[in-house]
């Protein structure tokens, strides 16, 4: 069993408060505002060291306490799990992680998958949505390209710092060039991961289909945009693209630009599928994404879904919940008491509710 309790002080609106958990499905139900989506939040803190809700830790401090902690005891791989953070107005994020009484970095712990209300416009939404999901798998996968994403990076940095300075193309060019090196050595490590995530997803979602469920996804494709001109080179690319660049300041061509792009009969998902369907779309994949992860590096997985049942029928939203099963890991949802989630859950499996 992987997380089998937490206790929140002063974490925002919690000022002690105590949660048990139990393996496979947990259910926090409670009124809008009573602190569901929280409880998540400070699993992310505790886990990552970084809210999903706001750019400092220090925010989630309760508003009339000058401190918060956050503590979990839990197992792995039959070794006792203690987990612990602490913030204050004065001092740094203080975090520590305990398995069989040994200190261990946060990447040996679980892989935490949340699926939040921005992850519902992954399909629609910004590019930077589907870039974060699609990073977060490939770093865990292969750490290594971690390393040289953030080398990419830091050049990047100074080519968008000697732009934005109105530097000689002389000057800018330097940048360019070592930009180029790297950004191809990076694209293709993306693109080699990219088929392994297209192979499992689409693998996935056919084998539901074949058994006849989600047929709206029939003929689902996924498509690859690398962040520049598929005929060019990158360094010919950020060449004929320097004047342009020059006026926004920042470099528009290149390996973070990268995108993909799901697709229902060649159409875009987004203009071809309902809101529901969307949603059930985008659960699939994260869904499949687990499978991804047990099959390349057997990582214990923490799945967190905010306010599973909104926008799905109780048909859609049983059928979901069924494969959320599958996944064989433990599980925390939110919803709102007496919705069709609590409803279609009592019909399928034991769970354990947690009312706020």
């Amino acid at each position: 069993m992987p997380l089998q309790r937490l206790h929140l002080k002063n974490f925002r609106l919690f000022q002690d408060k105590t949660f048990s958990f139990s393996d496979g499905i947990n259910l926090i139900l409670g009124e809008n505002g009573s602190g569901k989506t929280t409880v998540l939040e400070s699993l992310n803190v505790l886990l990552t060291g970084n809210s999903f809700r706001a750019k400092e830790t220090k925010e989630c401090i309760h508003s009339d306490k000058e401190f918060y902690n956050v503590s979990a005891k839990g197992i792995i791989n039959g070794k006792n799990l203690n987990l612990f953070v602490e913030n204050s107005h004065n001092k740094k994020l203080f975090s520590k992680r305990l398995l069989a009484e040994k200190s261990v970095k946060k990447e040996e712990l679980y892989f935490l998958q949340v699926v939040l209300a921005k992850n519902l416009r992954m399909i629609d939404g910004e590019p930077e949505i589907r870039r974060e999901f699609f990073n977060d798998l490939m770093f865990h996968v292969k750490p290594e390209i971690k390393k040289l994403h953030n080398a990419y990076q830091k050049v990047l940095k100074q080519r968008n710092r000697a732009l934005k300075k109105k530097l000689s193309s002389s000057e800018v060019s330097l940048w360019s060039k070592e930009l180029s090196t790297l950004g191809l050595k990076l694209s293709l490590e993306q693109y080699n991961f990219f088929n392994v995530f297209k192979e499992h997803t689409l693998q996935s979602i056919e084998k539901n289909i074949s058994i006849g469920s989600f047929s709206y996804l029939d003929k689902l494709s996924v498509t690859f945009s690398k962040g520049w001109e598929r005929s060019k080179k990158l360094e010919e690319s950020l060449l004929e693209s320097l004047e342009r660049d020059m006026a926004l300041g920042y470099t528009s061509k290149g390996p973070h630009r990268m995108d993909f792009t799901f697709k229902v009969e060649n159409k875009k998902a987004s203009s071809n599928l309902s809101r529901g369907q969307i949603k059930i779309l985008i659960l699939l994949v994260f869904l499949s994404s687990i499978k991804l992860l047990k099959d390349l590096k057997d990582t214990e997985i923490l799945l967190m879904i905010d306010d599973l049942g909104s926008e799905l029928d109780l048909s859609n939203l049983t059928s979901i919940i069924m494969k959320i099963l599958e996944s064989e890991n433990q599980i925390i949802l939110t919803g709102i008491e007496g919705e069709e989630m609590h409803k279609s859950l009592k019909k399928t499996t034991n769970f354990t509710q947690i009312n706020i």
